[in-house]
């Protein structure tokens, strides 16, 4: 079964999460000459000369589509065309890898992608038989990466056919089942951006899971967010994952001012707010990150971590009842948790009920039969309920 699907959402979008609504008249849709233009004013020679398109095709490649779309009689059927072609490139069946964030010519060659590498595809050859193709952010599917205390910002990325008063989105997708209750439209720019944001993201993976790459991921990682941020200098995503690769640096000062700048674009990015309060935990600023965490869990919807962040600092203020509200909150949101058990152990702990301390602990230890913690505070309860001699 592949995983190409057809979703009719009402035109524009239903939840504006990241950015501001588009206004009547916007530019979307630039040629590559365009983009190469604004760019050229943006940036450095060198730096425009190492920028790629990510949805620009080749003489091959618009061959083909108008090739397989010859005999379509309307766009409808232009565009069924061109999902079934791009899906015979992988032997009708998506080979869909999140890891891969290819152009769209990578992908013709290579036959496999993420979310984003299809749509640059799929985008590059529907624009060149004249159809109105734009990207789509799905904003009720967001990729969040925790390491230590901070939160990292990927994306889902479609490509949407305007035509008339509907918007079609066309997803190449490893979860079929899943409906999304928002997205927005975007423009090529963001689109970009959004390119380069994952690219750092992915360097930021591989720094934990393939240390000999032969290069320092790391440096790319920073290097791809703030290519990201030269294509569209609003884009706080890409500012908000600079800060959390600056801090994996050690970099902490860079840190705050990448996240302050974030939310001084964008006061309620509850991500960097979160990541910001880390950053002030870190420097022993407490009252200054529970500022941060509190203003922050507002506006977290259901991301459950923030709220564990904050029933963290709380329980660090001796707050253990609101510290117990904060983290019974984060579960209710996102039952896995496992450190927000681990952290509700350590209230009823200090609140002397040992009794339901345990069941937390264990409670832990079932979701991550790993956390080293919770079963050492375990073995000390037992320890201390031995008789003595």
């Amino acid at each position: 079964m592949f995983c190409t699907h057809l979703r009719r959402l009402p035109a524009l979008g239903l939840a504006l999460i990241w950015m501001g609504g588009c206004a009547a008249g916007q530019k979307r849709i630039y040629t590559p000459e365009e983009i190469k233009s604004v760019l050229d004013a943006r940036m450095s020679a060198q730096m425009r000369n190492e920028i790629v398109i990510p949805f620009e095709i080749d003489d091959e490649i618009r061959q083909l589509a108008r090739d397989v779309t010859s005999r379509s009689t309307s766009d409808r059927e232009k565009m069924r065309a061109l999902v079934h072609q791009i899906i015979g490139l992988a032997g009708f069946s998506i080979s869909y890898d999140w890891l891969s964030n290819k152009t769209a010519k990578e992908v013709f060659r290579q036959g496999k992608g993420n979310c984003l590498a299809y749509s640059n595809l799929f985008v590059g050859m529907a624009r060149e038989v004249g159809l109105q193709v734009v990207y789509a952010d799905v904003t009720s599917v967001q990729r969040v990466s925790r390491e230590a205390e901070v939160v990292v910002n990927s994306n889902h990325i479609t490509a949407a056919v305007i035509g008339g008063p509907e918007t079609l989105l066309i997803d190449f997708t490893s979860t079929p089942e899943r409906e999304y209750t928002g997205y927005e439209v975007i423009d090529d720019l963001e689109a970009i951006a959004h390119f380069y944001n994952n690219q750092g993201f992915l360097y930021g993976y591989f720094t934990e899971t393939s240390p000999d790459l032969g290069f320092d991921p790391l440096e790319k990682e920073l290097e791809m967010y703030r290519v990201a941020l030269e294509v569209l200098p609003t884009f706080q995503r890409a500012r908000n994952n600079l800060g959390v690769a600056l801090r994996r640096r050690g970099k902490l000062d860079q840190a705050i001012e990448q996240y302050k700048l974030a939310i001084e674009h964008d006061p309620r990015f509850a991500e960097a707010r979160s990541n910001l309060g880390s950053a002030y935990m870190m420097q022993g600023r407490i009252e200054e990150a529970l500022e941060q965490y509190q203003t922050a869990a507002k506006d977290a919807g259901r991301n459950g971590f923030i709220h564990h962040r904050l029933g963290v600092t709380y329980m660090r203020l001796r707050r253990y009842d609101e510290a117990i509200k904060q983290l019974r909150k984060a579960l209710s949101m996102e039952s896995d948790l496992a450190e927000a058990r681990y952290y509700l152990g350590e209230c009823y702990r200090k609140l002397g009920n040992e009794k339901r301390a345990i069941r937390e602990y264990e409670t832990a230890l079932e979701i991550d039969p790993n956390y080293l913690a919770a079963q050492a505070k375990l073995d000390l309860l037992a320890q201390s309920d031995k008789p003595r001699d």
